[in-house]
């Protein structure tokens, strides 16, 4: 059994080794920052198992935009390798949504690489849709320093 809870500073290791399961080289430091920075408008959920270890992550930012409202968005979800198929992801989508009607939101959003099928698989059995696809554009630059 798991136990669904917002993640906690502590929790930065974990998330990082489930992240790397999908090729996302991320460090306990990386993370660290990203959980406190996620607050108010957004949540990171971990899922726990019952010895203590997280196996499995959703982060969610609510996102407004002129041309389609507010929404939720599901910026992140990986679940340890060695449980999924077991309902923790179901879980964790589940608290997210939970997370987000209590805020007077009902729409949530996720994208999904094109290469992740059984991610695809996961989303449209859980009542998601398909109802956009789209290229990605990313541009890299020097931030100012905090």
């Amino acid at each position: 059994m798991t136990t669904i809870r917002p993640a906690v500073i502590e929790d930065g290791e974990m998330i990082a080794a489930l992240l790397q399961q999908l090729g996302y080289a991320r460090s306990a430091g990386d993370i660290a920052p990203i959980i406190a920075a996620t607050q108010g408008d957004g949540i990171v959920l971990v899922a726990v198992d019952e010895g203590g270890q997280v196996v499995g992550c959703l982060q969610a930012l609510v996102d407004t935009r002129l041309a389609e409202g507010q929404r939720g968005e599901i910026t992140s979800l990986v679940v340890a390798a060695e449980v999924r198929s077991q309902g923790i992801g179901a879980e964790l989508v589940a608290a997210v949504t939970q997370w987000l009607q209590s805020r007077g939101i009902g729409r949530l959003r996720v994208r999904c690489n094109a290469v992740r099928e059984r991610a695809h698989q996961f989303y449209e059995k859980h009542g998601f849709e398909l109802t956009k696809t789209q290229k990605v554009f990313d541009i890299h630059f020097a931030a100012a320093k905090r």
